[in-house]
């Protein structure tokens, strides 16, 4: 891709979604099939529909990305790499994916095919990109926790692809590593199949039980609005601004194009009406810039709701029988949807009547300022309730006429030439294309061809994909051809043009790729069996520390809660292994094996820590080292025969199918912990070849880099230093009572929620068994 040229990238969840978004000016569209795809609540594709798709879009110039983001079980892998074989041959541009094992076998079957590395694969670090880039990856879609200038730095020192998320719904978890909806309900955000618990209220209560927050939203993240980073976005090198937004309707889809599509050609042009626009559309609570401008404390939660807010209308001043009256803070029509947030409730309306402020009936557009009453309204509500404009049902006709009206074309330069005595043909050198015509014009009789004549012509492509944008004649005096002659000659040139554009579905290549495919997975399958049969079980009994506790001994008073199980290791926080690093040698080295962890996301400081002392922490002897992510996979590997340390996968690399867990073991991993979403089956299926450790009890339920502690009580924010509350003990509640712990690392600020999740059916699989303790 070129890197002076930023791709804007639209979603699309349906057919109606796909082509707003081709009309709103979109330079590629991202889009799920049926299966696989990390939006299963979006209508998504079948696949004949998704051909048609690739062959629309291609007219016309536009990229199509498969969203494969979704991690799959065993058996679900050869069923998706059919699907992207099929895809492929009908010239599929990308498949965006977050499951290693599966990317792994599509590169080596489809070399040529662009790989994706999703945002749900949690990528915030250079040495994670650099990774990715080398094991096959051309773009890495970065975690949308990191700031403009982290972003830059990435882009500086890489040269891979960059996208970046721009606008839309924003995770209050890093993407990947949020279990949070499959603990509460057994619905796996990793499989597509997310409830949004992060969208339900909670209440922040301390270690006692005391409520020090009641029932608010308080893991409800504002959206995304970029719009004003797109130029900076451009000029540090990243090559595509993302959309979200595949559950959103066309409307939406094609309106927030239009205004990126406008400030990427443009940003001088971008109004106030485009920004309001973008709120008007869907914002909740009042957008944010996510993480551009760094990390946002409270201000970037919508405390009030979890939903669309729209825009502020104002408060009601009184009522008046079934109508509010209200001083408008924007503009109101008949058919706007609005809601007022009145003693905790959410009333919704339509807007079916509006009267001036002497109850005269007007029932046309109000500008803001005015004093209106709105109607009708059956609920009562109290004065001074907020109201908000949920939907402008003027902009959203405008938007729908438009979708269902226009058509977007390819512009195209053409060369006609109409010589006397020669065959009429035309050049088309962007496409290094010559259409010979099986015609010479004649000598005229009467009236002769001119340039306008041709140029009215070749102008009539409203329905065609393209669009003649210039068009060069070159015409003898005193010629003659006919309209009709004219007509068919364009027709034959289109017919050329779409026939350079569209891929020709080749049996005999599928069949190729089908025997390679078979040929793949044969080779996995022996060395699989080499691997079960040189496999040397390590069954341990391993201590989890979330927070290192001087003065606690945990062989002696964990020993005992165990049921007086004996414990072989004891993980330490490489943060606390690094601050009480003396004391945990002088307990523990010689009883235990030492080893340590280092989590799915590090912050800067800790970064620079790990880095400057990982030698001097190795040199103790650490007999395992759990890594979180590929973020120190090279620097681990290149320490690891000096140091004769194991490397473990830890869950948050969401090992779900046993090619994940080969590929894993083939970068040289010792042992795996597979995803804690799959059940004992699962796990005794990697237990035949791999050796692995299974989380028993607690896990990481989420990983944020917002934090609640410093926002609602440590009175943080981007100015202010936080007052440090992680020092004591809290725990969020959820409507049900579901106690979730809150663990902070207290270096970079970096939030987690720990969940209890007690499973009997452990104790029937006999591996290294991982017990955590907060």
């Amino acid at each position: 891709m070129n890197k002076d040229k930023i791709e804007l990238l639209a979603p699309a969840g349906d057919i109606e979604s796909f082509k707003a978004a081709c009309i709103g000016g979109a330079d590629a569209i991202y889009m799920g099939l049926s299966k696989f795809n990390a939006r299963n609540m979006a209508k998504n594709f079948d696949i004949d529909e998704y051909i048609k798709c690739i062959e629309y879009a291609h007219l016309r110039g536009i990229k199509v990305y498969l969203t494969l983001n979704t991690l799959l079980k065993s058996n679900e892998v050869e069923e998706a790499i059919d699907l992207v074989i099929k895809l492929y041959l009908h010239g599929l541009d990308a498949v965006i994916m977050q499951d290693i094992g599966l990317a792994n076998i599509i590169h080596k079957l489809l070399p040529k095919l662009h790989m994706h590395a999703s945002t749900q694969m949690s990528v915030y670090s250079l040495d994670q990109v650099k990774f990715l880039q080398k094991n096959g990856f051309s773009r890495v879609v970065l975690a949308r926790e990191l700031s403009i200038n982290e972003i830059e730095y990435i882009c500086k020192n890489s040269d891979v692809e960059i996208e970046v998320f721009v606008h839309g719904a924003l995770c209050v978890s890093m993407s990947g590593q949020c279990l949070l909806s499959s603990v509460i309900g057994n619905r796996s955000a990793n499989r597509g199949e997310c409830a949004q618990p992060c969208r339900m209220k909670y209440s922040l209560c301390n270690i006692k039980g005391k409520e020090v927050i009641n029932e608010r939203y308080l893991l409800s993240k504002k959206d995304i609005l970029g719009l004003e980073y797109v130029d900076k976005l451009k000029n540090i090198g990243v090559s595509s601004l993302k959309i979200e937004g595949r559950n959103k309707n066309p409307e939406y889809v094609l309106g927030v194009t239009k205004i990126y599509r406008k400030a990427i050609d443009n940003s001088n042009k971008i109004i106030d009406i485009d920004k309001l626009n973008l709120k008007q559309l869907f914002n909740r609570d009042g957008q944010s810039d996510g993480y551009l401008g760094g990390v946002r404390y409270k201000e970037s939660i919508t405390l009030s709701s979890p939903k669309n807010t729209g825009i502020y209308l104002g408060q009601i001043i009184s009522s008046h029988k079934e109508y509010i009256k209200i001083k408008l803070e924007e503009d109101i029509n008949l058919h706007d949807g609005i809601e007022i947030y009145s003693e905790g409730k959410v009333v919704s309306n339509i807007v079916t009547c509006i009267k001036d402020e002497n109850l005269n009936l007007i029932n046309t557009k109000v500008e803001k300022g005015n004093i209106v009453y709105l109607g009708d309204f059956k609920n009562k509500v109290k004065n001074l309730s907020k109201v908000y404009k949920t939907s402008s049902a003027s902009l959203n006709k405008s938007l729908r006429d438009e979708y269902l009206n226009s058509n977007r074309r390819r512009n195209i330069d053409i060369e006609i030439n109409i010589l006397k005595d020669k065959k009429i043909n035309a050049k088309i050198k962007s496409e290094e294309l010559d259409i010979v015509f099986d015609i010479i014009p004649q000598i005229a009789e009467k009236k002769s061809l001119v340039a306008e004549d041709i140029i009215n012509v070749f102008s009539k492509t409203l329905d065609e994909p393209f669009k003649f944008e210039r068009i060069m004649i070159n015409l003898d005096d005193g010629l003659f051809l006919s309209i009709s002659k004219l007509n068919e000659f364009r027709r034959q040139v289109i017919s050329k043009l779409k026939e350079r554009y569209i891929i020709s579905f080749d049996e005999k290549e599928e069949k190729q790729l089908l025997r390679k495919k078979k040929e793949i997975f044969e080779d996995i399958s022996k060395e699989l069996d080499n691997l079960k049969d040189s496999k040397v079980n390590t069954k341990e009994n391993t201590l989890f520390i979330y927070k290192y506790n001087k003065d606690k001994n945990y062989i002696e008073e964990y020993g005992k809660l165990l049921e007086n199980v004996k414990l072989n290791t004891i993980y330490f926080n490489i943060s606390d292994l690094y601050k009480f690093k003396e004391d945990i040698i002088q307990k523990y080295k010689g009883k235990v094996n030492i080893s340590l962890y280092i989590q799915n996301f590090i912050g800067p400081n800790l970064d620079k820590i790990i880095k400057e002392n990982i030698k001097d922490l190795l040199d103790i002897g650490i007999y395992n080292i759990l890594l979180g992510s590929f973020a120190y996979y090279h620097i681990l590997k290149d320490l690891k025969e000096k140091c004769n340390f194991n490397m473990i996968a830890d869950y948050s690399f969401n090992i779900t199918n046993i090619y994940s867990a080969y590929y894993i073991t083939k970068l040289g991993f010792d042992k795996i912990t597979p995803s804690v979403e799959l059940d004992i089956n699962d796990y005794s299926m990697f237990d035949k070849y791999f050796n692995i450790e299974i989380v028993t009890d607690i896990i990481t339920a989420m990983t944020s880099r917002y934090c609640i502690l410093g926002s609602f009580i440590g009175d943080k924010t981007k100015e202010n230093n936080c007052k440090r509350p992680c020092k004591d003990e809290y725990y969020l509640k959820d409507i049900h009572g579901a106690k979730y712990y809150i663990t902070c690392d207290d270096i970079d600020c970096i939030m987690r929620l720990v969940k209890y999740r007690k499973k009997e059916e452990y104790k029937k699989i006999d591996v290294s068994k991982r017990h955590c303790i907060l």
